[in-house]
């Protein structure tokens, strides 16, 4: 245990000194074409949807990642904000394989530490399911195996805005040490644990598909038309 945290600490003070990394999206890759549907959330079609409902996991995505880096505290905070008139947002959240909710580091995968992290839809982390399942994108390691995986990294970012290769906080706190939380690292595909201190990146995500809660625009249009009235008859009675 001792070693992977000694492993991660260098791997997040060497990408310090890295600039920011931006895919884009990349057609036939992944099933992001058809899994994350568009969703606009703020009635205007024209600047893009504000989110995706992945049909998989059935939880929308905020398209927009954040911007910076912040600890544990502040990320969860980000996350769970209220967003287009939205409340249900947070973190996303990691599935815990081994028993007592350790880690169990594993260069082989299929775990939830370690490289090529659990993605099933039952079983997976909805991090590892979007960077492996929706968006086709490829562990340091072969699955299974040590060795490297030609194309790895973070390739392919679909339609996402701020999706870079980044560590990024999981709404999951570490069992033995409730000081840590769970994050996943875009950089390689692999999951793992840190101190909630450190300062990562964020996603929001959303349980469920917000198309049916968010109004349609001829709907706004009803309610503004009601609003309206109702200011009118209290102004007639004012005079």
């Amino acid at each position: 245990m001792m070693k992977k945290s000694l492993k991660t600490a260098a791997l997040l003070g060497a990408m310090s000194l890295v600039g920011a990394v931006q895919a884009a999206g990349v057609p036939g890759q992944g099933t992001w074409e058809t899994t994350l549907q568009v969703r606009d959330l703020d009635g205007n079609i024209a600047n893009g949807p504000e989110a995706f409902y992945d049909t998989a996991l059935n939880v929308t995505w905020l398209r927009a990642g954040s911007t910076g880096t912040m600890d544990w505290g502040t990320a969860k905070a980000w996350a769970e904000q209220d967003r287009f008139g939205l409340s249900g947002w947070r973190l996303p959240t990691t599935h815990v394989t081994s028993a007592d909710g350790s880690c169990v580091w594993s260069y082989t995968g299929g775990t939830s530490c370690g490289y090529n992290p659990d993605s099933s839809i039952s079983t997976g982390s909805e991090m590892a399911h979007l960077f492996f399942q929706s968006l086709g994108n490829k562990s340091y390691y072969v699955p299974g195996t040590t060795n490297v995986q030609a194309g790895n990294g973070l390739t392919n970012t679909g339609n996402f805005q701020n999706l870079q290769s980044k560590f990024y906080w999981s709404g999951t706190e570490y069992a033995p040490y409730s000081f840590n939380a769970w994050f996943f690292i875009t950089i390689d595909g692999s999951q793992s644990y840190y101190e909630k201190t450190y300062s990562l990146n964020a996603l929001a995500v959303r349980p469920g598909d917000v198309a049916a809660a968010v109004p349609e625009p001829q709907t706004w249009a009803l309610i503004l038309l009601g609003l309206t009235g109702v200011l009118l008859a209290r102004r007639r009675r004012a005079l």
